[in-house]
């Protein structure tokens, strides 16, 4: 009797985690927070800053910018930028891929030395890993070019930015001290504090991308499934080389659709340099309106043309011109056209980080007013 009960362990204190509870708590807190953040972000409110790469407008904020969060948008930020007439942003590379629109002016590209030229309207699109640069050819106008960079590379650890050229109006923050290399060359800052801040390429980490490119070609026809995730990189590399950069909205067909005018600019099933945004154009009729619907996914509209509001959830935001309209997870929402005799026109963007984890489409509520559909409006 005593072996058996030399066999019974003695039963280890009982310990509690309140992982589930503390979980429930910080989503109602921030969903909380959220609700608090308006809908409407107004141009004019924004002011323009200089940075290393060009002068900003930082109109939806979040931490892929270091920066607090402004609505309740989560999964992307969106900036506008001004090129001085023949100017050009710092040249960079970052992980993350960008989503351009050409508000104004005209000029070109280099990605990864190739050239990409592109006028108003038009919309660039930068792949992951590409190293970029913006040109203003006009010399006497300025360009102004609205951008959206999803949000997830920041959580995902992955959202450094190489700065390989400095914007040509960059100072350093007052009280700091320039830091100067080889041939008395420009490379960083030092603050009244004592951090350093350095400029340049990322030398290991290009010369561990260079090495995967390489062992990539490599690889021949898989022999097991290893072997496929192998050919995955030569793959991704080759994808790279090869996706368009720039996308003309003139040569694409407008949509007559259930939510109304519709023309998509940036999906897969157009061809895309990107993984994690789409984009498309939405006319609205004089005194007109959108259809109504629902989905999981944050959008983010900037108003090209006209005045006018939206409805979401029972709530009305007004809009105009240049104007942010930022619509959260899980929000009804509806266009409306204000003004009785002219259009309004807006670009639409997505993030389609919802589709890929399974939330992606649409729960459609209600038709624009006067919707009719065709064959002919859908894709090739």
């Amino acid at each position: 009797m005593e072996r058996e009960l030399e066999r019974i362990k003695e039963r280890e204190p009982a310990m509690f985690d309140r992982v589930l509870e503390q979980s429930h708590q910080l989503l109602k807190d921030e969903k909380k927070h959220a609700a608090s953040f308006p809908h409407v972000i107004k141009f004019q409110d924004i002011p323009w800053t200089q940075g290393a790469q060009a002068f900003h407008k930082h109109l939806i904020r979040g931490p892929a910018l270091d920066m607090p969060y402004n609505t309740g948008i989560r999964s992307m930020v969106a900036l506008e930028q001004i090129l001085a007439p023949s100017g050009r942003s710092g040249r960079h590379r970052h992980y993350f891929e960008a989503m351009f629109y050409i508000l104004e002016g005209e000029g070109y590209e280099i990605h990864d030395g190739k050239r990409y030229d592109w006028q108003q309207g038009d919309i660039a699109m930068v792949p992951t890993y590409t190293v970029h640069q913006h040109f203003n050819t006009d010399p006497k106008a300025s360009a102004r070019l609205f951008y959206i960079i999803p949000g997830i590379f920041r959580f995902m650890g992955i959202s450094e930015t190489e700065q390989i050229e400095l914007h040509i109006n960059y100072r350093v923050p007052d009280g700091a001290t320039p830091i100067y290399g080889d041939g008395n060359r420009f490379t960083g800052y030092r603050t009244g504090d004592g951090k350093e801040f350095f400029f340049g390429l990322d030398e290991p980490l290009q010369k561990m991308m260079d090495d995967m490119k390489a062992m990539a070609e490599l690889v021949g026809e898989p022999k097991d499934d290893y072997e496929r995730v192998m050919k995955q990189l030569a793959e991704e590399n080759e994808w790279r080389g090869r996706v368009p950069r720039t996308v003309r909205p003139s040569q694409l067909p407008w949509q007559n659709t259930r939510m109304g005018k519709i023309k998509y600019l940036v999906h897969p099933r157009l061809g895309s340099a990107l993984r994690t945004i789409e984009s498309f154009l939405q006319e609205l009729p004089p005194g007109g309106a959108s259809g109504k619907h629902l989905h999981v996914g944050e959008e983010l509209h900037l108003v090209l043309e006209g005045k006018g509001y939206d409805i979401h959830d029972g709530v009305r935001w007004d809009w105009e011109k240049e104007d942010m309209v930022a619509i959260p997870i899980n929000t009804v929402h509806q266009h409306f056209n204000a003004d009785p005799k002219n259009p309004a026109l807006f670009l639409s963007v997505q993030s389609r980080l919802f589709d890929l984890v399974g939330h992606g489409g649409v729960r459609h509520l209600e038709d624009a007013p006067g919707a009719s559909l065709t064959q002919a409006n859908a894709w090739p």
